[in-house]
């Protein structure tokens, strides 16, 4: 028997919003080389679960701004009887370690919640983890600003973090000033550039007292000549103090650097 012609292009239009109405695959909707103009970028939350309500509340922001938002599922700092015991706890941490992982790997960007500035070690991991990926990474607070020493043949030496970028510029100029009559590997180029909490820094501060900056003295390993070691403990105070005040401060931490070597020498 013949199908009606008006029940087959009924059954057409179904199929077509069956079709329409079909969720993406997970490979359509996390390919982050599908530039289809329709597909939502997606997000990945990373963070403390100490800020469980910041998580949520950069969800809430993220999700109205029209992104598809992954995040953390679990606070296993709140008591559960999925972890109630140790051995359950590290073999859940570790499953959700990787999940997270594979979160990361399934987004486009990274938004990272670090409310007051606060990064902990798990989180720096996942940052790093990122950046390898070539995912961009987003702060919901400020990291602030770092001088970036960059060395043919070595790996560049990073400076920070500086709440202010003219602070950092400043820094950097002073560093420049030191390239012309100190020790350096050739071809060094001082820029400023984002802090990256996932990378190593020197500290942007030397010690103004004497005793705390011969400290940092006695600490500070010996050069070899080849300038690879720039910019060394003096260099920076350079950047950081006024000429004058910075050559005066080095004396006294001189001083105060022999006595306490004298002083535990008679002990």
């Amino acid at each position: 028997m013949p199908m009606n012609p008006e029940h087959h292009h009924r059954d057409l239009q179904a199929a077509g919003l069956i079709a329409a109405a079909a969720p993406a695959t997970s490979e359509q909707l996390l390919n982050p080389s599908d530039t289809s103009t329709d597909r939502p970028k997606v997000v990945t939350l990373c963070g403390s679960t100490a800020f469980w309500e910041e998580l949520a509340e950069a969800n809430f922001r993220e999700t109205a701004a029209g992104r598809a938002v992954l995040a953390p599922g679990i606070d296993m700092k709140k008591a559960h009887p999925l972890w109630a015991e140790p051995a359950a706890a590290a073999k859940l941490k570790l499953a959700l370690d990787a999940l997270h992982r594979w979160k990361i790997r399934a987004c486009d960007e990274v938004l990272v919640v670090n409310t007051g500035g606060y990064i902990g070690d798990s989180t720096r991991a996942e940052i790093a983890y990122a950046h390898q990926l070539g995912r961009l990474v987003r702060y919901t607070d400020p990291v602030g600003h770092a001088v970036i020493l960059d060395r043919p043949g070595l790996d560049p030496v990073r400076i920070g973090p500086y709440e202010h970028e003219s602070r950092a510029e400043e820094v950097a100029a002073g560093l420049r000033r030191q390239l012309h009559h100190t020790t350096h590997v050739e071809g060094t180029v001082i820029t400023t550039g984002a802090f990256r909490p996932d990378l190593d820094h020197l500290d942007p501060q030397v010690p103004r007292d004497p005793y705390a900056l011969a400290e940092a003295m006695d600490n500070e390993p010996d050069g070899d000549g080849t300038g690879r070691n720039f910019p060394d403990l003096y260099a920076r105070l350079c950047a950081q103090e006024p000429e004058v005040y910075a050559s005066e401060l080095w004396k006294r931490a001189c001083w105060a650097y022999d006595y306490m070597r004298a002083a535990s020498g008679d002990e």
